[in-house]
């Protein structure tokens, strides 16, 4: 029952709420930066491009290699599913979000208890 619940507890169960929404929704949008990538975003605009022309055993190892991602692909499927990868930032999110559930989770315990003994006393 929220009304129980002091102005001041109230303010901080739906401040704690809101802050755990809206670092799941900076993460899921990608505006969030983290660690090295935030440091190397003026690196990645600028680029050097080399090349070798083609010749037959470039052509053959491109060609080889097409082949093996293609087998690799078969042998997932006959395996029973096809490879499923985890960037880091949906690991993050995943991360973050527990963190907040298992936080709320653990601020209503502490609150209903806080209740209990002003409700007993």
């Amino acid at each position: 029952m929220f009304w129980h619940y002091t102005r001041r507890d109230s303010k901080v169960l739906l401040l704690s709420t809101l802050a755990v929404f809206a670092a799941y929704g900076l993460l899921l949008a990608g505006d969030l930066h983290l660690g090295k990538e935030s440091s190397m975003l003026p690196a990645q605009s600028i680029g050097v491009y080399a090349g070798v022309e083609q010749n037959e055993y470039n052509t053959l190892a491109a060609e080889l290699s097409a082949r093996e991602r293609e087998l690799a692909a078969q042998e997932a499927v006959l395996r029973g599913g096809a490879p499923q990868q985890v960037d880091s930032a949906t690991l993050l999110a995943i991360v973050c979000v527990g963190a907040g559930l298992l936080g709320l989770i653990l601020l209503n315990f502490f609150l209903d208890s806080k209740r209990r003994r002003s409700l007993a006393g």
